[in-house]
């Protein structure tokens, strides 16, 4: 294949090429040289010595014919280059030719150098020509040679930019070509969704490999694509605005006007779409679908996965799609919004890998201690006794193995096995939310269970969607099933742990100071864990409150990375109610610090 070059016009001054070795500054002179005429300077002196020699010598090939062979054809080539000019002057790539080492330990006056130039040439043709060029010190030193080679690509910039970013500080759209204006704030959406919504959508990879994840080289890419398509940008901004908006709770994201353009420009270049960008078109609908969920505006997220379901279709079926990112970005983006409804999903989940130690080779085991009876060990206390339901059941004991793999993934064990466990806790998780969303129980306490238990699930494995969005959302309807559960006809049968279990969840899950919070907290004073906690600490005085609290917790499902803030905040609601007597110093503070 031809060698290709990447022209950068600046102006028509340009003082050099840049960051171009010698060769690839003789290939790219070449390249542009072919086929035209060269236009040589008739004022130039240098040209007009070399001619004026050709017609004196007809007979002499070059000024180097006696002299001592350079053994590099780069070097006579710099050496030529050298001698044609005359002192001072510049070549044509504009480059400054060095003077030589033994030119300026010795300098001369200019009719001192016309005196002795005019001894061996004729006077008229030399008389500014400096002969440090074919001095046999200077021809063979490959030092000078090689300086003035390198001298072509200089570490200092010459009259010229050195790279981009002393042109434009726009580092997403240097050159301008989105075709949305790349202002302050359109740049800051882009980055947001190369940073952090993209890794989110696969979080549980990106969390337990510290950033990395399996589609990590498609978000620019993306982006990339999106500055060339007025529609695909437009519903990346009205995304990210709307996340930032509704989940970050930072408000003037513009949500409105970028939504706007969005859907003004799909209705105007909808009908123009063909077939060859399908796959753009899917992307476009995610992320008008995933917009409006952030909104919270349902009826019109459920017209975006009808008409992604039309374009499954095409395909003959979603897992036709060609893109494996796009069919797992709509898979993930549909749970997360089926959570937040505590619905059944739309979409199937054809990702279930299959229990952890059947599925998993020997070599790509996690090295930990292969115990899964020290993950909620209260709960399975319980199951045998035949209280809950069978599909419940099986829902808790997978649940019980995505707890242990989330436990040890981040833990001293190699890449390879790493990364297994990453991928398959993110579909592993994502298929047991699918079940859990499917069932529903007539019977208020396992309804209760069921969704604490999809809480926890969401809490510790979808952050940070699970944290700030999912969790409060179904913290009302958690209260309602528990209200419900009071009655006689739905008895928790003596199951009180895992009662305040469930009611603990629902506190920490509660938006912040919410009449939700309150309640829950009013319940926990009801079913008696202050007063547990009271006991456990009279005989136990080094624990504070939220130890008390850990290890409660511990024994049902606890990822302490992200409840630690909302249980630090618990223990300080509940001490701010109780007098523990002899308190630690962090617990007579506590009243006094805010609340996490």
């Amino acid at each position: 294949m031809a060698p290709q070059f990447l022209f950068v016009n600046k102006d028509a001054a340009s003082a050099s090429l840049t960051r171009s070795n010698a060769l690839e500054q003789t290939s790219i002179n070449s390249h542009v040289q072919r086929g035209r005429r060269h236009k040589r300077s008739a004022h130039n002196k240098g040209r007009a010595a070399n001619q004026g020699r050709s017609a004196n010598n007809p007979g002499r090939k070059g000024d180097g014919d006696d002299e001592p062979d350079l053994g590099s054809s780069s070097a006579k080539a710099a050496s030529a280059s050298a001698s044609s000019l005359p002192e001072g002057e510049t070549s044509q790539s504009g480059v400054k030719i060095p003077t030589s080492p033994s030119s300026r330990s010795k300098p001369k006056s200019k009719n001192a150098r016309i005196t002795a130039s005019g001894k061996a040439r004729p006077k008229v043709q030399f008389n500014k020509r400096s002969d440090r060029g074919q001095s046999p010190q200077n021809v063979k030193s490959p030092k000078n040679s090689d300086r003035a080679i390198l001298l072509l690509n200089p570490s200092s910039p010459l009259n010229s930019p050195r790279d981009i970013s002393q042109v434009t500080s726009t580092s997403i759209d240097p050159f301008g070509h989105s075709v949305v204006k790349m202002d302050p704030h359109v740049a800051e959406l882009c980055r947001y969704f190369r940073d952090k919504f993209h890794p989110s959508v696969w979080h549980a990879e990106s969390w337990t490999l510290k950033g990395q994840y399996t589609h990590q080289s498609t978000s620019g890419a993306i982006i990339q694509r999106a500055m060339q398509n007025e529609v695909e940008m437009n519903a990346i901004l009205a995304c990210m605005a709307a996340r930032i908006e509704n989940v970050d709770l930072i408000p003037g994201q513009q949500t409105d006007r970028f939504m706007g353009n969005a859907l003004f420009a799909v209705r105007k270049r909808f009908s123009s779409l063909n077939a060859a960008s399908k796959h753009q078109l899917l992307l476009i609908i995610f992320h008008l679908y995933a917009g409006e969920a952030y909104r919270q505006n349902w009826q019109a997220a459920r017209i975006h996965m009808r008409a992604a379901k039309d374009m499954f279709n095409s395909w003959g079926g979603l897992a036709h799609v060609p893109d494996q990112s796009i069919r797992e970005s709509f898979i993930i983006g549909d749970g997360n919004v089926s959570a937040c409804l505590m619905e059944p999903c739309e979409l199937p989940c054809e990702y279930d890998p299959g229990p952890y130690f059947t599925v998993t080779p020997p070599e790509m085991l996690l090295e930990a201690p292969r115990d899964l009876s020290t993950i909620a060990p209260a709960f399975q206390g319980i199951l045998a006794d035949g209280y809950l339901p069978d599909d419940l059941v099986e829902i808790l004991l997978e649940t019980v193995e995505c707890a242990w793999v989330l436990r040890y993934a981040r833990t001293g064990t190699s890449p390879q096995a790493a990364k297994h466990a990453a991928r398959w806790l993110l579909w592993r998780n994502s298929a047991v939310r699918y079940r859990i969303l499917a069932i529903k129980y007539t019977d208020m306490v396992h309804e209760a269970i069921r969704t604490a238990l999809f809480i926890w699930i969401v809490t510790a494995m979808v952050v940070p969607l699970g944290v700030m969005r999912i969790a409060d959302l179904n913290a009302p309807r958690l209260m309602r099933a528990l209200q419900s559960a009071k009655w006689p006809t739905h008895e928790w049968k003596g199951l009180l742990e895992i009662k305040m279990w469930v009611l603990a969840i629902g506190a920490q899950a509660a938006r912040l100071d919410s009449y939700e919070e309150k309640w829950y907290l009013d319940q926990l004073f009801e079913v008696g864990l202050p007063e547990k906690i009271r006991r456990f600490r009279e005989h136990n005085p080094d624990f504070e409150t939220v130890d008390v609290l850990k290890q409660f917790h511990q024994r049902f499902f606890y990822y302490e990375p992200i409840q630690q803030a909302r249980l630090q905040r618990l223990a300080h609601l509940i001490g701010g109610r109780v007098d523990f007597g002899s308190r630690s110093p962090s617990d007579r503070t506590s009243k006094s610090r805010s609340p996490p």
